[in-house]
């Protein structure tokens, strides 16, 4: 398989209008990034573009995950609305030029988030992989526990999303657009992404994979691993991610030590207001 062309680095500290994504919808990394980020990208390691089908996204989570939570009309107008406001906006519009998918999370108040993964969240995910995807599995490798294990980072935003969960069900859409980038990369770029843009942790990330499970399902190429950087581990320079293993997908825990890959990646979330 031939590599596509190599693009161009860019910068997002330009001007509050200037685009913070390129014209693959890969944001654009900080011209005074600190932390490891590969500036140029050919675009080996992509996400698929799941079908936007909002009837059987909101089916699938609904089916999965309980408790209060938008009809499917509602969730629709929810995420096209969050997906309109980033189209009218020249900052943003390039972001809908690359992969994203919409989800929600039914209201729900969590002391713990890795138990939480671990006991509601990511059975669901294999319960509905195993439903799309029958002749594909999803393992957890991960075998210690996730139980006081996982908090959210500082300057991921992503108390945002919690605090928003507890007050009523979130609507929102996953972009998997920090390609390349360290997971310390990933959280020193949202000081220059606006406000509304969360960086991805466990809940958000689950729920989009629940409701598009074939996300990193990709036969003509090969996917990134998607790190859950929104939130910090027990260790620092360990992390928790979602893996393609084949056409199989995997949850687990491995070193990362602020590093980039070619083959590593984070979500931004933002969500319905």
């Amino acid at each position: 398989m031939n590599a596509p062309d190599m693009i161009q680095p860019g910068s997002a500290a330009a001007g509050d209008r200037a685009p913070r994504f390129d014209q693959h919808g890969r944001c654009l990394p900080r011209a005074d990034t600190q932390a490891a980020c590969h500036s140029r990208t050919r675009r080996y390691f992509l996400p698929a573009q799941p079908k936007m089908d909002y009837a059987a996204i909101h089916r699938r989570i609904a089916g999965q995950l309980d408790g209060a939570a938008p009809d499917a009309a509602e969730f629709e107008r929810l995420a096209r609305g969050v997906l309109a406001g980033l189209e009218a906006d020249p900052a943003t519009r390039n972001l809908l030029n690359g992969v994203h998918v919409p989800f929600f999370l039914p209201q729900a108040s969590h002391d713990d988030i890795g138990e939480a993964l671990e006991s509601r969240y990511l059975p669901a995910l294999e319960r509905v992989y195993v439903e799309a995807l029958p002749e594909y599995g999803f393992v957890n490798h991960h075998k210690a526990g996730l139980s006081g294990m996982l908090t959210p980072a500082d300057g991921s935003r992503h108390r945002d999303l919690i605090a928003a969960m507890a007050r009523g069900p979130v609507v929102g859409v996953y972009f998997p657009c920090l390609l390349e980038y360290s997971l310390p990369a990933a959280l020193e770029q949202m000081a220059d992404l606006p406000g509304h843009f969360l960086l991805a942790g466990g809940y958000d990330t689950a729920a989009a994979f629940i409701g598009s499970p074939d996300l990193l399902l990709r036969k003509d190429g090969y996917p990134p691993l998607m790190w859950l950087s929104g939130l910090d581990s027990e260790k620092e320079g360990v992390g928790y991610h979602f893996e393609a293993y084949g056409y199989d997908l995997t949850f687990n825990r491995r070193v990362h030590q602020g590093m980039a890959a070619e083959y590593w990646a984070s979500g931004l979330v933002v969500l319905a207001q």
